[in-house]
């Protein structure tokens, strides 16, 4: 189940005990409203979603005495939403679990899916498993708390889906993008709801990203170096990446170039930036670790139009010439 409001997540929830984990944030300004039961609050952003959080809370979760009868409520975005699901996941070999998701980037993307994990090194979710949520609660009025940047990120996963396989939402988007930016309820519930459904169709055909679900990594392979590397936020990150495999795509002959300058244009008008100066070996380098390296390879997904998208593997040698190129060019 997808929708709902926090005022109702304590209907949902089976009985037992509840784990509420969250950010100290979202814990701020929501905590009142959360439902009775023990609250795990951790530091906002990346630096949390790691095995030693993990395993703090392992410890709290085993000194409350949790078992599998209880519930485990991630409320927050998608560093929460992760964590918590992989916590759930491992402990006692899975107890059950729901998120509310409390920004647009979890409610279009990362709540959905089942993907649970955290990150190693800096490099991000090399640990996880794949376990679905038995509830998701987007609950839009949530939105209006989130800071500008922290929202703006959520557009860059939204257009993601247009560009890989819905060219009415990459349309609706360029059409609407004022509206969106100022949260129009309206057009927000709309592109939330073709979002959701997107990658919803994508995971019904292929939940453990054996094949067609890999498209939603559109841009994402770049992104997950760029965040290594400097630490800037994923919505940034993606569509930076974005950006890089369209030209990718172009230089492989797959996309036309005006494709390429009409997706480039939609996240400019985003305020999310397009490139960033950033040594192309050092991308190279996270991209050795990528989850998605097969032996000399990487398989990214290049766009053949707007809407369209394939998975093609590409040489690491091959993507160091074509990395050096483009930063020639101040992708």
């Amino acid at each position: 189940m997808i929708g709902g409001k926090l005022k109702d997540v304590g209907h949902m929830i089976p009985s037992g005990r509840i784990v509420l984990i969250t950010d100290q944030n979202v814990s701020r300004i929501y905590g009142s409203r959360f439902p009775e039961g023990i609250t795990v609050e951790i530091e906002p952003g990346e630096k949390s979603k790691t095995l030693e959080t993990a395993s703090a809370i392992y410890e709290k979760l085993l000194d409350s005495e949790i078992d599998r009868k209880d519930f485990v409520l991630a409320i927050g975005g998608g560093v929460v939403c992760d964590l918590a699901g992989f916590i759930a996941s491992t402990y006692m070999r899975g107890i059950r679990f729901g998120f509310v998701a409390t920004t647009l980037l979890a409610q279009v993307d990362a709540s959905i899916g089942g993907k649970n994990g955290v990150n190693l090194k800096g490099y991000k979710n090399i640990i996880g498993v794949i376990r679905q949520p038995e509830f998701i609660i987007c609950d839009m009025s949530m939105l209006n708390t989130l800071e500008k940047k922290e929202y703006i990120a959520g557009i860059a996963e939204i257009i993601k889906y247009g560009a890989i396989m819905d060219i009415d939402l990459f349309d609706y988007c360029e059409t609407n993008i004022g509206k969106i930016l100022a949260k129009d309820a309206l057009v927000l519930d709309e592109v939330v709801y073709r979002s959701v459904n997107n990658k919803c169709e994508l995971v019904r055909k292929d939940e453990y990203e054996t094949g067609v679900r890999m498209k939603l990594n559109f841009g994402h392979t770049f992104a997950h170096a760029l965040e290594k590397i400097t630490g800037i936020t994923h919505g940034e990150a993606v569509a930076i990446g974005m950006n890089i495999a369209s030209a990718v795509s172009v230089t492989e002959g797959f996309l036309a170039e005006n494709d390429s300058l009409r997706l480039k244009s939609l996240i400019q008008s985003t305020g999310l930036p397009v490139g960033l100066e950033v040594n192309p070996d050092e991308i190279l380098q996270a991209i050795r670790k990528d989850k998605k390296k097969s032996g000399t390879s990487i398989g990214l997904i290049l766009l053949e139009e707007i809407g369209k998208s394939k998975i093609h593997y590409i040489e690491l040698e091959l993507m160091r010439e074509i990395l050096n190129d483009m930063y020639k060019y101040s992708i």
